[in-house]
């Protein structure tokens, strides 16, 4: 896991929560991600199975307000332009089925394999009652909270 070349870019894999907040909360600790992965201080990775997760949820919160729902969806195809994140993709049917035994919640397995698959130097998660301290000692995966990213950062440099 992690990176070959220490003096490379970070590389975070983002689930969707994190975009999510990044895009709708302009003062979130996951904005500040997203600014300083702009700003190539950290490399960004998506699964593609987040990626429909989080146009799934876009389209679904933004129906009440079709001004704002283009609006958003405007600015979140702009973020993915920007960004120009490293993409991973759909899991396969077996890749699922060998790793139920990781995490108890089902929905989460597409994300957690597709995080497996990228090998992040961390994996960000909003989700902590899923993607608990356990998933991360079984899975070896870094996972934190953009909050706890941020700090550790701080707490390094």
């Amino acid at each position: 896991m992690g990176r070959a070349n220490p003096s490379s870019v970070p590389r975070i894999f983002l689930d969707s929560g994190v975009l999510l907040e990044g895009l709708l909360a302009p003062w979130s600790a996951s904005r500040a991600l997203l600014i300083l992965s702009r700003r190539s201080v950290f490399k960004i990775i998506v699964a593609r199975y987040v990626q429909g997760e989080v146009e799934d949820n876009l389209l679904e919160l933004l129906v009440p307000n079709p001004r704002l729902a283009n609006e958003t969806i405007n600015a979140y195809s702009t973020l993915l332009r920007l960004l120009k994140p490293e993409f991973i993709p759909l899991p396969t049917k077996q890749e699922v089925d060998r790793h139920r035994h990781l995490i108890r919640h089902q929905a989460d397995i597409p994300v957690l394999v597709s995080a497996l698959k990228a090998a992040p130097d961390w994996f960000l998660t909003t989700n902590t009652r899923h993607f608990t301290k356990q998933v991360a000692l079984r899975t070896q995966l870094k996972i934190v909270t953009p909050q706890e990213l941020i700090i550790s950062i701080r707490v390094l440099g």
